[in-house]
């Protein structure tokens, strides 16, 4: 009888055990890094210099403009006037866009949750229409931009309050 309760106290205490080596790995799961949604709707879009198109997506032709999607990171804005060459003029930075659609010189944009209209009649002055800009009318994907390498790790939950998760650490 008494081995029976050694053996059943063992089991307990082992079970015990392994229920904290859980929660210490939960506690060592990757943190979400977010921007948050004052930062986003602060500080973009940013109309910058050129750079180079690391990933293209989406092609938009605006007169004698071409417009470069590079999901997740912005639009590239491309002189088109002499086809054989083309001149990269501006990069407008946008996290979270992913689509884009131009209407009467308005460029209509996503930036994660957000809907953002651009005057683009002038390409030497792109404009952000900032009463036009629609927040929160899009479903938010926390995994949108998240890198391969970040969705193969084992990450911690998210909490939407904060912000956009644009990583983990």
């Amino acid at each position: 009888m008494r081995k029976v309760k050694l053996f059943i106290f063992s089991l307990l205490f082992t079970s015990l055990f392994v229920g904290c080596i859980e929660r210490y790995d939960y506690e060592g799961c990757h943190k979400p890094i977010y921007l948050s949604y004052e930062k986003l709707r602060s500080d973009y879009p940013k109309i910058l210099s050129p750079r180079e198109i690391d990933k293209a997506g989406k092609i938009y032709i605006y007169g004698d403009t071409l417009l470069v999607n590079e999901k997740n990171i912005g639009i590239h804005i491309i002189d088109n006037r002499v086809k054989e060459t083309p001149i990269q003029k501006y990069f407008i930075e946008l996290p979270g866009n992913i689509d884009m659609a131009i209407k009467n010189g308005y460029l209509y944009v996503d930036s994660y949750i957000d809907l953002i209209v651009l005057d683009i009649r002038d390409i030497d002055n792109i404009v952000e229409i900032k009463s036009a800009r629609k927040e929160g009318i899009f479903p938010y994907d926390h995994q949108q931009s998240i890198s391969k390498e970040d969705l193969e790790k084992e990450r911690c939950g998210y909490d939407e309050n904060r912000g956009i998760v644009i990583g983990y650490k």
